[in-house]
């Protein structure tokens, strides 16, 4: 599915784009190989207890934009309360992590340039239905998930 910058390409979330990623659903809308390696974009349900440790992006920027929901995102030594509507802006080489503040929160993520959906598509199952992900029975393989973001830039601070 590789466009060229005449080919327009209409995305949405289906069974050939959706995984479980550990009690996500996940749609990847364009990945890299559509945008010639300009961007990827997701659609994700991140839910509330399941947020990422602080993390540093070395390779790309992150940009949340907020569909429903609230989201705290913790950037250096501040913090930004964003609800729907709003968007989030986090460059690489920044430690940030968020919070989810309702049940659950609907985002949009462009990543710049494309190349990190693999790593979820990597740490994920593909998704049987469109549909919400089963919660976790317990946490994630730590070792693998690690090893598996630091294949694609990713860095975990051992001191936020």
């Amino acid at each position: 599915m590789t466009i060229t910058n005449d080919q327009p390409l209409l995305t949405k979330p289906s069974l050939k784009n959706s995984y479980w990623y550990i009690g996500h659903l996940l749609s990847v809308l364009l990945r890299s190989a559509d945008t010639n390696g300009l961007f990827s974009l997701l659609k994700m349900s991140e839910i509330k207890g399941l947020e990422p440790p602080p993390h540093i992006h070395t390779k790309e920027d992150e940009t949340f934009l907020l569909l429903e929901g609230e989201i705290e995102f913790s950037v250096k030594n501040e913090t930004y309360h964003a609800v729907a509507g709003d968007t989030m802006f986090l460059p690489r080489n920044i430690q940030h992590s968020f919070k989810v503040l309702t049940a659950r929160s609907e985002v949009l993520i462009l990543l710049t340039p494309g190349g990190l959906e693999q790593y979820f598509i990597e740490m994920s199952e593909p998704a049987p239905e469109v549909k919400q992900a089963p919660l976790p029975s317990g946490p994630p393989d730590i070792a693998r998930l690690i090893a598996t973001a630091a294949k694609y830039g990713i860095k975990f601070p051992r001191n936020p």
